[in-house]
Formats: structure tokens, C-alpha cells, sequence
């Protein structure tokens, strides 16, 4: 393991880094090119679900984190300065948001072998919402040189899940290349968040506004009770029989900013200390390059687990259940105040419905009868 006072930072803003001899390939994204054989577990996932009163997060079986099969390692003679290469995108399988894996250090085996510290350098772009070692030639291990920004923030919507809704968090490596170059190593790529989320009605009835048909004198109270957020956290609305699809949607997408704040202020720096734990052997000839490509995917595999379980640590916080989560409380209380502008509209007009008509005002010139005089 080198020590941290080694890592000198390289911040850059866009692309990946370009360094002598770097090899182009085009980005893939079928998983099944990045980790064709590992072994699977089972270990508990979690979505941040919008459940209804009682409901707790939901837990699913998934695989363990993949890992890449090495090739065997050949002794590490004087591989050619400036070697470099890309590997396809490693993504996060629908629903297979997996918890953290031992993060790679540097055994004393490893560098007797010619293994050396990875250098990291990722980035991240716009936002986006649509509806996942060297050894150098003289012999010594290279320090590790490490830039760290973000890629692409995305929020597919149309996923399947129950009521009331849930969104998860998918992270992904795009745009991944590799370069030895003056005695370092240099990994480059994007950490794209991706936040895919969807929505159940549950059988609840869409309350679109306060003047929507569904909103009658006979109807109007039980709307209100439906809608009115709690008075004690997590100010949830009850939604037994009525539910606002709008609402809930943007409960969902806040998920997604949410993480993404998180990701831009704190998970990127569990990704960069991950993978400077790790190490990569430098290729011995131009055929070893596969070897170096399969070493850098298992890196990035590592991180990407290890990012998912700290993004499930900060939605979960202190909290015990559903609705003591630290994300689920965020969330409603980002939806407070317009779940309760639409029950108070909700009110107002099913009042306004339920009340008798107004008396119409006399003609001109016509003055009302005159009531019957008293009975004697």
C-alpha cells in the first residue's frame, strides 16, 4: 500500500486524459463484456421506497460484485513507455444496486510481481433528467498520479415497483481509458450517477388539482384527510383512498437530486480513495495489454460497490425503518408545503361546492313580497 502523501492531483474538466500511443475504442455498455465469470452471493439491496403508512424499504437477493478473471501475469520487462488502452463502460445491472467488496491494496507478493499504485482520473458532466501498476523501466514502483470530477446525471423514470413509488441508485463508469506515461498510471473516465425511479398508484385515485372533477361536495373531506401532511415527522400524507401522481413524482425525483448532491459532494471521494487502494501491473508487450484492461475493470467494480454501499448509508442515516430514514425525511419534507397547498385548495373548493346557492338579487324597481303580518 503507498501512503496518500504519494498521490499528486491532476483535476481535469473534461474528457479523459490523453497520454503517448492511447488507443480509441468505441464505449460499450453490455455487462456481459466487462465480467463474463464471477461468483455470486447474496446480499440485501435497497431502494429508497415512497411506501404507504407501515410500509418499510424493501430488501432483494441480488449477485455479489463482479470481478474480471485475470490472465495469468508475465514478468514485467521493460514494457514500452507511454502504454495505454480503453475498456468498455462498467455499469450497475437494473436493480442490482451491490454492497461493498474488500477494496484492493497492494500486498507485498503483489509488488515483488511489479505491481504499483493506480492513478485515478474522473469526471462528471451536465445534468440530464429523461423520463448507470506499473512498473517503470528503471524497476520502481510509481507513485499515483489522481484527478477526480463528475459525468452524466440521469433519471430514467418507467421503472416497475410498488406503491407508491421507489428509485435506486445505479452508478457508472463511461468513457474509460488507461496510460502509463512518466512513471505513473493514470486511470481516466466518468462517474455518471444514475438515478432510474417509477411510480405505483396502488389503486388510489389522481387528485391532478383542486378543481379536477374528482373533487366534489360529497368527496372533498376525504380528499383533504388524504392529502394533508402529518403534523409530526415524517409529515407523510395518509393517501389511503386518494393520492396526487404529480406529488409523488416529484418525491421520487428528489431522491435523485439528492443523490446526486451527495455523489458530487462525498461519494466521488469514496470512488478515488477505492481505487488508489488498488494496483496495476504494467503491460510487458503489446499482447499483455488485455491483462491491463481486466485489472482496471475489477478496480472499477470495486469503487462502484463500495459507492453504492455508502450512497445506502447516507439515504438510511440514523433511521431505523421507513419512515425514520434520513432520505425518506428529506424527501417529504421537500413535499410538504405542496402537498399542503393542495389539500388547502381542496378544502376551499369543496366548500365552495358544498354551500347552497346564492339567493339571486331582485330585478330593478321589483321589491320583494311583504312578509304576512302577524297572527293575532
Amino acid at each position: 500500500m503507498f501512503a496518500l502523501s504519494t498521490v499528486k492531483t491532476a483535476v481535469r474538466a473534461g474528457g479523459p486524459v490523453k497520454g503517448p500511443q492511447q488507443q480509441a475504442m468505441p464505449d460499450v455498455r453490455s455487462t456481459s463484456v466487462l465480467w463474463p465469470h464471477f461468483s455470486a452471493g447474496s446480499i440485501p439491496v435497497f431502494s429508497k421506497h415512497d411506501g404507504g403508512a407501515g410500509q418499510d424499504s424493501q430488501a432483494e437477493s441480488i449477485p455479489a460484485a463482479p470481478t474480471v478473471d485475470s490472465a495469468p501475469q508475465p514478468e514485467p520487462t521493460n514494457p514500452a513507455p507511454g502504454a495505454s488502452g480503453t475498456i468498455p463502460d462498467i455499469v450497475t445491472p437494473p436493480y442490482e444496486g451491490k454492497v461493498t467488496e474488500p477494496e484492493i491494496s497492494v500486498p507485498k507478493a503483489d509488488q515483488a510481481a511489479g505491481r504499483v499504485p493506480v492513478a485515478v482520473n474522473l469526471s462528471m458532466g451536465p445534468l440530464q433528467q429523461p423520463k448507470l501498476d506499473a512498473n517503470s523501466a528503471g524497476g520502481k514502483y510509481d507513485p499515483v498520479a489522481s484527478g477526480v470530477s463528475m459525468g452524466t446525471f440521469s433519471q430514467p423514470g418507467g421503472r416497475a415497483v410498488s406503491p407508491f413509488g421507489a428509485e435506486f441508485y445505479e452508478p457508472a463508469f463511461s468513457g474509460i481509458s488507461w496510460a502509463f506515461s512518466g512513471g505513473k498510471c493514470t486511470i481516466s473516465a466518468k462517474l455518471d450517477p444514475v438515478c432510474p425511479w417509477g411510480t405505483n398508484a396502488g389503486g388510489d385515485i389522481d387528485v391532478p388539482s383542486a378543481t379536477d372533477p374528482v373533487v366534489t361536495a360529497a368527496t372533498w373531506k376525504a380528499i383533504h384527510d388524504d392529502l394533508q401532511p402529518s403534523a409530526t415527522s415524517p409529515f407523510k400524507s395518509p393517501r389511503t383512498k386518494y393520492y396526487s401522481q404529480a406529488l409523488v413524482e416529484r418525491h421520487e425525483k428528489f431522491h435523485g437530486t439528492d443523490d446526486l448532491g451527495w455523489t458530487t459532494s462525498t461519494g466521488i471521494g469514496f470512488v478515488k480513495t477505492s481505487l488508489e487502494a488498488g494496483s496495476v501491473t504494467a503491460p510487458a508487450s503489446a499482447a499483455d495489454k488485455a491483462r491491463v484492461d481486466t485489472d482496471v475493470a475489477n478496480l472499477l467494480n470495486t469503487a462502484r460497490t463500495k459507492l453504492i454501499a455508502e450512497n445506502l448509508k447516507f439515504y438510511k442515516g440514523a433511521g431505523a425503518d421507513h419512515d425514520s430514514f434520513a432520505g425518506e425525511i428529506r424527501a417529504y419534507a421537500d413535499g410538504k408545503a405542496e402537498y399542503q397547498k393542495l389539500a388547502d385548495a381542496v378544502e376551499a373548493q369543496g366548500k365552495k361546492l358544498a354551500a347552497p346557492p346564492p339567493v339571486p338579487a331582485p330585478a330593478p324597481g321589483v321589491f320583494p313580497p311583504s312578509p304576512p303580518p302577524p297572527k293575532p
